[in-house]
């Protein structure tokens, strides 16, 4: 394995001085996809449905994790464990949980030691410039996790050269909330350099429905993102990402209740990503490219009264060559290869079986995507990836699409999608005594995604955008099927083709003063046999940012979860049965006063109305919480 990696490093090496590709351009951030093509493409042309919040909004949302916002997100479902820090899940369009994949500054964070899922909870709101979400199957470009949609999370970074920004919030709120950010932000002479430092700290709740013991959370995270123009033709990228975790969970009291209660559990990790990128421009000619390494690294360990009691690390290692070819005006190919090195390791006592083992495997990966235009305002699209793998046979996966202008205002694209998802390490291999055992025989799930969608913008005040998609998974993995012969629970593929069906309906505007939008999302997920877990068919959100003045500004937030199922183990000997989730609001605030140019408060208000919520049976949700902030920047 190490030396087909060597290979493809030393063909990269030796194929540089011909290679190109071009990752920015001189366009309006709000216009381009960074995701919808291995290169940056307009919006307008892009034969799929993409959504934007920019820095603006999040930063007068005053909301504290990601999760917060992407409740915003129409088709989004949110499993959140309890309260801030305890595992949060999103299910995308009716989609497992580890069917999304998940950029931030361009590197994947899936964690494929945890199921290649991400814990939403870990993702901190700070110093973020953007969030886009990509929807539809996008495996052709990104590879086995973008199944249902890609999340990218951009970080901010100096725009002006001859700048220096120093800035720092401090925050204190209910359950003993504290929260500290410090940024700092220069550019001078080619070289821009970008730090930040976050530190979130909170005593919790309870997450049981009985008892008193409260779930804390500490979280520490740093980025750096450091890029250096030598001159026109040579860019220099280098991000860091480093995130130190510890938050505190209930057991299961699988002999009475089959209930969360109150435990002295916890469990610590640390993750690290990292990329450094090489981009070659030439000042003449349609050829540039891009040359990258990728790194991705999760360790998490759990811990029962100060016992070890298991523990995974996931490692993630990427070589990634693009060549771009400029076809001019919104026309071009991008062609590459892919090599990915995947480590996952397993530890835990010796308990009626042993946990403890070692597991990888690279894949080698030939891409392309482009776009032309077939006729005036007629633009056709294409991905498509080839896969070998250590493990699994050869895959295909594909994205094709047609996107039509009838004017400047009115835009409609259909596509047409396969994306493939290779079991997890933990579906084929994972081992928890008495509970789960891997089956190593699983086949990689496939998903056929139909997608039509219509799109109306009146210049910057109005936007309205429907879509419509029809999604078939086949081989789909369930981790729940009860094995006789250990008395545990294990992983197969269904036989039966799943679905999910759905309508998306978002409007955007802003008038006066006021920025708003508005989505409602419909969804059918259905396995063979039954409804799809934990995926409401009813769901929305309505935002509201308002500026009262020059100084002030206020913020409203109400997110709608219709009902949902999940499933629960009663004890023994009783089997497993399908409980519903009752539907209901979120509803959040943030006022921002501004002092001056350089002080700033804020008061921000989670679950404003105190709702009782379970996104997962048994885990109380986060109850109303409040935190005050004080902001100061130096320029």
């Amino acid at each position: 394995m190490k030396t087909k990696f060597s290979l493809l490093a030393a063909i990269f090496a030796a194929s540089c001085s011909t290679s190109i590709f071009a990752l920015e351009q001189n366009r309006s951030i709000e216009t381009i996809s960074v995701m919808g093509s291995r290169a940056p493409v307009d919006k307008s042309t892009l034969a799929g449905s993409v959504s934007f919040i920019n820095a603006d909004i999040i930063e007068a949302s005053g909301a504290a994790t990601v999760t917060d916002l992407l409740r915003s997100f129409a088709s989004i479902n949110i499993s959140q464990s309890g309260p801030t820090g305890t595992l949060t899940e999103i299910r995308f369009r009716g989609s497992e949980s580890n069917h999304i994949l998940v950029l931030v500054d361009g590197v994947e964070i899936n964690d494929i030691g945890q199921g290649g899922l991400v814990n939403f909870a870990h993702l901190l709101v700070s110093d973020i410039e953007r969030i886009e979400l990509l929807r539809g199957p996008q495996s052709a470009l990104w590879g086995s996790s973008a199944v249902s949609g890609v999340i990218s999370i951009t970080s901010k970074k100096a725009a002006i050269s001859g700048q220096h920004k120093l800035s720092a919030n401090v925050g204190l709120g209910t359950q003993a909330t504290r929260q500290l950010s410090v940024s700092y932000k220069t550019r001078r002479n080619g070289l821009s350099l970008s730090a930040n430092l976050h530190h979130l700290k909170t005593d919790g709740e309870n997450v049981s429905r009985q008892g008193s013991e409260e779930e804390g959370y500490r979280n520490t995270s740093f980025n750096t993102n450091v890029a250096y123009q030598a001159n026109r033709e040579h860019t220099l990228v280098f991000n860091l990402r480093l995130v130190d975790f510890v938050t505190d969970f209930d057991a299961i009291d699988f002999v009475n209740t089959g209930l969360p209660a109150d435990a002295d559990n916890y469990s610590k990790g640390k993750q690290l990503s990292a990329l450094l990128r090489w981009d070659f421009t030439p000042s003449a000619g349609i050829w540039s490219q891009s040359l990258s390494y990728q790194l991705n690294r999760f360790a998490s360990d759990s811990f029962s009264s100060d016992v070890f009691s298991g523990g995974t690390v996931g490692k993630t290692q990427r070589l990634n060559w693009i060549n771009y070819i400029d076809l001019g005006a919104n026309d071009f190919i991008n062609v590459g290869l892919d090599s990915v090195i995947e480590d996952f390791e397993q530890s835990g006592p010796i308990v009626f079986g042993d946990p403890n083992q070692t597991q990888d495997n690279q894949t080698i990966s030939v891409l392309s995507d482009g776009q032309y235009e077939v006729a005036k305002n007629l633009y056709a699209s294409y991905s498509a990836r080839a896969d070998q793998s250590d493990e699994f046979d050869d895959a295909n996966s594909f994205r094709l699409g047609l996107s039509y202008n009838f004017t400047d205002q009115l835009k409609v694209f259909v596509s047409r999608g396969k994306a493939v998802k290779n079991p997890s390490f933990t579906e084929r291999f994972g081992f928890f005594p008495g509970t789960f055992t891997g089956n190593s025989g699983l086949l990689p799930e496939s998903s056929y995604a139909n997608e039509i969608g219509l799109i109306y913008n009146l210049s910057s005040r109005f936007s309205a955008e429907l879509t419509h998609f029809d999604t078939q998974l086949e081989n789909e993995i369930n981790g729940f099927v009860f094995d006789p012969a250990t008395s545990a629970f294990t992983a197969q593929n269904i036989d039966e083709t799943s679905t999910r069906r759905g309508l998306e309906f978002s409007l955007y505007g802003d008038w006066k003063d006021i920025t708003w939008s508005a989505n409602y999302a419909y969804l059918e997920a259905k396995a063979p046999t039954e409804v799809e877990l934990r995926r409401a068919r009813h769901s929305g959100s309505t935002t509201i940012n308002y500026a009262l003045n020059k100084k002030s500004n206020l913020y409203f937030q109400a997110d709608y979860t219709g009902s949902k199922q999940d499933r629960f183990f009663p004890p023994f000997p009783n089997s497993s049965e399908i409980v519903g989730l009752s539907p209901y609001w979120l509803v959040s605030a943030n006022y921002q006063y501004k002092y001056n140019n350089s002080l700033s408060f804020g008061l921000r208000v989670d679950n404003l109305l105190n709702e009782d919520f379970e996104d997962v049976f048994g885990f109380v949700g986060q109850s109303r919480k409040i935190v005050v902030n004080m902001r100061y920047q130096l320029n």
